[in-house]
């Protein structure tokens, strides 16, 4: 009974530590699918010599990857027929302060995307600087 009575304390203490490192974990995974999906956009405009800009739709909560010298949306693998991505694990996109553009040398404009976590207790910023590097801060 101890050994029973010990284990439902533990249990009954760590669940929520567990459920906010799981909440963390889902936040990451979804900044990092950014920090991905921009890296993609930039090896597009960099494979292609042509410039390309992600277009970040905050209330649709999705993304898409546009050539600049005509507007078409590039249509692969992930998107739907407008070239639109969703993010996974629920996860939000909160606020885009520009929608990047990379050119054929790599380099974009300056931008700051927010991903929010499903719940909205927790967000992180993927930061894209003009020399084309991308991170999470």
């Amino acid at each position: 009974m101890v050994v029973v009575a010990v284990i439902g304390i533990i249990t009954v203490l760590g669940t929520p530590v567990f459920i906010s490192f799981m909440q963390a974990q889902k936040l990451q995974g979804a900044a990092q699918q950014v920090v991905t999906l921009m890296n993609q956009a930039r090896q597009l405009a960099i494979t292609r010599n042509t410039s390309y800009q992600v277009e970040v739709d905050v209330s649709g909560n999705q993304l898409r990857f546009v050539r600049t010298s005509d507007n078409a949306a590039w249509v692969g693998p992930g998107t739907d027929s407008n070239g639109y991505r969703q993010l996974e694990n629920q996860a939000k996109l909160s606020n885009a302060t520009a929608n990047p553009t990379f050119n054929s040398l790599g380099t974009a404009s300056a931008a700051t995307i927010t991903v929010q976590n499903a719940q909205g207790s927790g967000s992180m910023d993927v930061v894209v600087s003009t020399s084309g590097r991308i991170r999470i801060q």
